[in-house]
């Protein structure tokens, strides 16, 4: 018998996908030995070495929001 998946463990998939596909990106060829549709190959094509930030937080309250901005004035100083 199949696995259920829900909903939450497909967007959790999703999630730590991401960054991995932002990373590494996708090539044509990939894509073909993917067995991938030859006209959808211009549709799922990217390039990789994208920065990316992915944070997961177990509940979302002042604190974690204060930690949030922190982050985000840390990374404005210093790109400048």
């Amino acid at each position: 018998k199949g696995e259920v998946v829900n909903n939450h463990d497909e967007l959790m998939s999703n999630f730590f996908a991401q960054p991995d596909a932002l990373a590494y990106g996708k090539t044509p060829e990939q894509l073909k030995k993917e067995n991938v549709s030859e006209h959808l190959i211009p549709h799922k094509t990217f390039t990789g070495n994208r920065p990316s930030l992915s944070i997961l937080l177990p509940t979302l309250d002042a604190y974690r929001i204060g930690q949030l901005l922190a982050i985000y004035e840390h990374r404005v100083a210093v790109q400048g």
